[in-house]
């Protein structure tokens, strides 16, 4: 197990190891890319929608286990949050598939916010451009103003209070 520190969260200095992809990272302010999806229901989103709200878009597959652990913990962040934060899941694996297995899933995991399928456009900006990995889950935070702040690949417990840090930070400036 390659074992390396890396600083992370906004303004905060944290110490996090490294294992099997799992990182935790700030990205400076860049623009976030602007997609668009359909949400279980069919109501079409695009990311500008939410601006003047912090966004978590996590990208996940429905047989990923430390995907489905995040969603428990996005899910308590979008309870808290609810009125200022916008959480929006992506699955990677039913693109150009029916989704009524991703609506039961969304329902078997008592996830209350924003489920859709990801675009391989949308896969590629923040995946490929942002991370350079292939793998699930991947989590990014934008500010208010749609810029991407903060991200992370894989899942560990510790990333659930890191998330809530950075939200916390981002709902406080401006």
């Amino acid at each position: 197990v390659k074992m390396r520190k890396i600083f992370g969260v906004i303004v905060f200095l944290l110490l996090l190891t490294n294992c099997f992809g799992n990182k935790t990272q700030t990205t400076g302010a860049y623009k976030a890319y602007d997609f668009t999806f359909k949400d279980l229901s069919g109501t079409v989103h695009k990311l500008s929608d939410f601006r003047g709200k912090v966004v978590i878009v996590q990208f996940f597959g429905t047989y990923c286990p430390p995907c489905r652990e995040e969603m428990y913990a996005l899910e308590d962040i979008h309870k808290r949050f609810k009125d200022r934060v916008v959480v929006i899941g992506l699955s990677v694996d039913y693109v150009g598939r029916d989704i009524s297995g991703l609506k039961e899933f969304a329902k078997q995991m008592g996830v209350s916010y924003l489920v859709g399928v990801a675009s391989q456009r949308a896969w590629e900006e923040y995946a490929y451009k942002i991370t350079g990995l292939d793998t699930i889950p991947q989590t990014f935070i934008i500010d208010k103003n749609g810029l991407l702040r903060f991200y992370e690949t894989g899942y560990r417990p510790s990333y659930a209070g890191l998330i809530e840090k950075a939200v916390s930070k981002l709902l406080g400036e401006g």
